[in-house]
């Protein structure tokens, strides 16, 4: 296990829940539709915009991902999560959610494109890529508070892909990553010699813009969306030390991560 510090907070989030009961027998596009309705109500997550996506996948390279953050978790037992993304648009009345564009770093595009190394491994999508809940049976949208201009100029530094490539070179993460798949687990875990999950580590380079830490349990450069959903439960008392709050919901119908079968 790779030692992560400790929150001092002893309750979780109250802001984050679980929409598992409502929502774990529809398609997840009903989900995010109705979770970005929520937050414009509270007036937060500013349309969406900069929102952080959380997606547990069955394939086979959402599996490898989540078994391979046991090591980060006191249990010892799989994430719920293996990829993360942020959304680059706002929703508006005649916008469908599953439209609406994101930003990631995916270990396989499900666009089907390969990733372009003169934009650091980012790739562009929307949301009606992990609209399937057999396929993305784990899904979860966190909302920071920052102001509407925050908001763009993060959405501008998240297409800033080579601004601090020496820290974050998110092409020469998917690399050793794809070497872990590829192998079977015959390389090691790249998470030991600290090669951080390049998709959560995106999304910690994107939040550097309004001096954020979103993975203060991290205790090294690691980065794994097990460190996003751990700071979005247990550190909300240190983000709101910085002013600011995360609120989110969550649909989780595989803790367990079963892997799909062959022919599903």
């Amino acid at each position: 296990m790779l030692a992560m510090r400790f929150s001092k907070s002893t309750k979780k989030n109250p802001d984050v829940r679980d929409w598992t009961d409502r929502y774990g027998k529809k398609r997840n596009g009903q989900f995010f539709a109705d979770t970005l309705a929520s937050w414009k109500k509270q007036k937060i997550g500013n349309g969406g915009l900069m929102a952080i996506g959380l997606i547990g996948q069955r394939d086979l390279p959402g599996h490898t991902l989540r078994t391979a953050q046991s090591l980060l978790r006191w249990d010892l037992r799989p994430s719920l999560w293996s990829h993360a993304f942020v959304i680059a648009g706002q929703l508006n009345g005649r916008t469908n959610v599953l439209d609406l564009p994101l930003l990631e770093v995916a270990l396989h595009p499900r666009t089907g494109e390969f990733p372009r190394p003169e934009r650091n491994g980012v790739g562009e999508g929307t949301l009606r890529l992990y609209d399937n809940p057999k396929v993305d049976a784990n899904v979860a949208l966190l909302a920071v508070t920052m102001s509407e201009t925050e908001a763009k100029g993060l959405a501008k530094r998240a297409r800033t892909y080579n601004l601090d490539r020496v820290r974050y070179n998110l092409w020469d993460m998917l690399g050793v990553w794809q070497g872990h798949l590829w192998s079977h687990g015959m390389r090691p875990n790249p998470l030991r010699d600290g090669v951080p999950i390049a998709a959560s580590s995106y999304v910690e380079f994107i939040y550097e813009g309004i001096d954020l830490d979103l993975t203060p349990a991290a205790s090294s450069r690691n980065s794994a969306p097990e460190h996003l959903w751990n700071a979005a439960l247990w550190w909300h008392e240190a983000f709101k030390e910085q002013n600011r709050s995360i609120a989110g919901a969550c649909v989780l119908r595989d803790k367990g991560c079963s892997l799909l079968g062959a022919d599903e």
